[in-house]
């Protein structure tokens, strides 16, 4: 089922967003008012996914509060007029319990498709660096060995950037006490 059309500059409500996306048989982020929909993903893309959800999802994760969620669970973004999809998000936060969205992420990871790369790399990044409980994201390509991490200093607003190319290379994540191979991460991954 497709969203019903609003006219031209009308924007809708969160309301009605939620409405129409529980009928949607595709997904719609949800900024200021205007949806925009999700493409759907590949086989690659979702080997990259499972791959880094197994190797994050451990008991010694569990251990520390935290959650893992994929791409069907919404992120609030800072202002609470936008709503996106992350492909994996991740929250540590004890107050994150609403049923539908993820309010305080702590990681937020995006398997870039060629669609969607721009828009993951401009507009939605911009806001994700604008929300408070965010501690670092991840970008993973598709279509080639490089995954970029951003990381965001303690008790700053800045954001330290590191690039990773090679097998070996280490996609660390601090705030969960562990690490994760790029041999991991492209696991069964041929370009």
């Amino acid at each position: 089922m497709s969203l019903a059309k609003k006219t031209f500059g009308e924007k809708y409500t969160f309301k009605e967003y939620l409405a129409l996306e529980e009928k949607s048989e595709v997904r719609h982020d949800f900024i200021d008012g205007a949806i925009i929909p999700i493409e759907a993903t590949t086989k690659t893309h979702n080997r990259i996914k499972r791959n880094l959800i197994k190797k994050i999802d451990v008991p010694s994760f569990s251990k520390k509060g935290c959650e893992l969620f994929d791409e069907n669970v919404m992120t609030q973004l800072k202002s609470k007029k936008q709503y996106v999809y992350p492909d994996i998000v991740i929250t540590c936060h004890p107050d994150d319990n609403d049923l539908l969205i993820v309010k305080y992420p702590s990681i937020i990871v995006e398997v870039l498709s060629d669609s969607a790369e721009r828009y993951d790399r401009t507009t939605k990044f911009f806001k994700y660096q604008r929300i408070d409980s965010l501690v670092q994201c991840v970008f993973i390509s598709q279509n080639e060995m490089a995954v970029e991490s951003y990381l965001k200093a303690k008790n700053t607003k800045h954001w330290l950037y590191q690039a990773m190319d090679q097998l070996d290379d280490e996609l660390e994540f601090p705030s969960l006490e562990m690490s994760v191979s790029l041999k991991d991460i492209y696991d069964n991954i041929s370009f």
